[in-house]
């Protein structure tokens, strides 16, 4: 007994002497870029414009259901939910600079195949809501942590660019008219003027009626993918973010 306590007790030590770093150890060297790859993505001829035209990208209502601290991950919906599946990908862009955002960060939150958010259980039929309530938190409860569904934050890369996998979402009713099948973005990156929007989907017929979306010009195409293991939607989403104060 006294052979095998000892044994766990070294093993206990080593454990604990790994979480340490060696004061011997040197950082990792890095590796120059002999390629160049870095100068060849900027040169590349479309990797310097973005979708659509050089102006700031439009604003749209916050709604009342966007939440503080949502998860950083790159899959919106939880595992086989229900809907069409759909990848947005985009790029994000500073005005001024005319160069892609690293580490922007995106707020990106939507309704599930239903038309309905995480800030509410159910459905309901009794109350139908109005368009005060999209203009601003009505009173909802925010979800803690681990009840989030169907919204993320993404960092752009270092290219500016981002991808997530999602479902279109439904329309939905509120006041006297149906809000069309859109996700919304929130965008922040230093130096530049937070945005807030949303993307709408080309073909929906809720679009001309909505307060909103009816005059927006970020109408996105989306596409069907035969994919190795089915089909989806693709989108392509870019904004351009205004200088600060600009």
């Amino acid at each position: 007994m006294k052979q095998d306590s000892n044994r766990r007790e070294f093993l206990a030590l080593g454990s604990l002497a790994a979480l340490a770093l060696p004061a011997s150890a040197a950082p990792t060297p890095s590796t120059e870029d002999n390629h160049g790859y870095i100068n060849f993505l900027k040169g590349k001829g479309e990797d310097v414009v973005p979708e659509g035209k050089w102006k700031a990208t439009h604003a749209d209502i916050l709604g009342p259901f966007w939440a503080g601290g949502a998860p950083y991950r790159g899959k919106v919906t939880a595992p086989l939910a229900p809907g069409e599946l759909l990848v947005m990908r985009g790029r994000v862009w500073g005005h001024r600079s005319r160069e892609p955002l690293a580490h922007t960060v995106l707020d990106i939150w939507q309704a599930d195949h239903k038309g309905v958010y995480d800030f509410q259980t159910a459905p309901r039929p009794d109350r139908r809501p109005t368009l005060a309530d999209a203009r601003g938190f009505s009173g909802g409860t925010q979800p803690a942590r681990a009840n989030f569904k169907n919204r993320i934050r993404l960092v752009t890369d270092e290219q500016g660019f981002y991808e997530y996998e999602t479902i279109k979402p439904a329309a939905y009713g509120i006041g006297s008219t149906t809000r069309p099948s859109h996700i919304h973005y929130m965008a922040q990156a230093k130096g530049h003027a937070r945005v807030i929007t949303q993307c709408y989907f080309k073909g929906d017929k809720h679009i001309a009626k909505d307060p909103w979306a009816s005059k927006s010009p970020l109408i996105v195409t989306l596409k069907k993918v035969k994919g190795e293991y089915g089909t989806y939607l693709e989108g392509q989403f870019d904004l351009v973010l205004a200088t600060a104060g600009a």
